[in-house]
């Protein structure tokens, strides 16, 4: 008689859309409908040419269509916390970038509703950005020294843009400007593609900016490239120069990776962690990245907190040093 009431309860919850704890998907069967990927800037940039580069291989590896989803505004941070928010169950996935981790916490002025160090958890860094400054070309500038020198003779007037105060592009901005002794105005734009157009079409001078979403104008001739932030340079671009090599102590990286909701299964975060090192040992993948702008990383979840550490001392002098806030 017991078992029957039980088997009738069971019935019931499962009409009901119900299931029992046992009969719920575990994480060994992860994941068992589609995923989505998380990413915090608009299409077209380097962030989303990534996101959709990785979510495409990890449809193919994980047997489940996982789906790019743009949630933009506040450098990255409105999809940051709606990973944070997310169910804990490996569904929703994070494209997390440096800014996230490194610099918005400790941006004065940024309110964000997450503490990333509580509420998220890093998984794995999949590559980091060729960076570069670029010009509108037609400025009279084609290497650093021509910028320091045209800053020095015309204070406050040359203009840089970037993708949002207080977000990556900013900062290396303001990293060159100081340690440059020079003073350029910033003009901040919502994400790296709308500060393109105006670079382009010349009401902008310059970008300190990456690879991947520049290289397409700098092949067409719509900006020109002066000088890698990012070290060692890219071989996609032979014989450009860096520009530590005339501003000693610049150095201006970037990194990208995947997050999960604190509290997500860690045989989820396992999974997505070797899938991800199984593709970047690939010959094909790592060309592909390596030829749009991208160095490929890997590693394990303790590199990503370590790197997220290093870089949030790094960037905290950096924002100190120039008073910079958040909005």
């Amino acid at each position: 008689m017991a078992r029957q009431v039980v088997a009738s309860f069971l019935a019931l919850l499962l009409l009901a859309g119900i299931a029992p704890a046992s009969a719920q998907s575990s994480p060994t069967s992860w994941p068992t409908r589609p995923v989505k990927l998380i990413n915090g800037y608009p299409a077209g940039g380097g962030a989303d040419i990534l996101a959709r580069l990785v979510a495409e291989r990890l449809t193919q590896a994980l047997g489940q269509q996982v789906i790019v989803e743009n949630r933009t505004g506040a450098t990255g941070m409105i999809a940051a916390q709606s990973v944070a928010a997310a169910a804990p169950d490996g569904y929703t996935v994070l494209h997390y970038t440096m800014n996230m981790g490194s610099t918005s916490p400790v941006m004065p002025g940024m309110k964000i509703a997450i503490d990333p160090d509580k509420e998220l958890m890093p998984v794995v860094m999949i590559a980091g950005l060729d960076n570069l400054l670029y010009v509108n070309p037609q400025t009279p500038f084609k290497t650093v020294k021509d910028v320091i020198d045209g800053a020095k003779a015309a204070p406050g007037k040359l203009t840089y843009g970037s993708s949002g105060v207080g977000g990556s592009y900013h900062l290396w901005g303001a990293l060159f400007t100081s340690l440059a002794g020079i003073d350029m105005l910033h003009v901040p734009f919502r994400g790296g593609p709308p500060a393109i157009a105006e670079i382009i079409a010349g009401r902008v001078d310059m970008m300190f900016g990456n690879l991947a979403e520049i290289l397409p104008h700098i092949r067409s001739g719509g900006v020109r490239a002066v000088a890698f932030t990012s070290v060692p340079p890219s071989p996609v671009l032979p014989g450009l120069p860096t520009v530590v090599e005339t501003l000693p102590g610049y150095q201006a990286d970037n990194w990208f990776g995947l997050g999960l909701p604190a509290h997500a299964p860690p045989e989820i975060a396992d999974r997505l962690n070797s899938e991800v090192n199984r593709m970047l040992k690939t010959p094909e993948f790592r060309e592909k990245l390596v030829s749009l702008g991208f160095q490929p990383l890997g590693g394990s979840s303790d590199d990503m907190k370590n790197a997220i550490q290093r870089d949030r001392a790094k960037w905290k002098k950096v924002i100190d040093a120039n008073g910079i806030r958040g909005e």
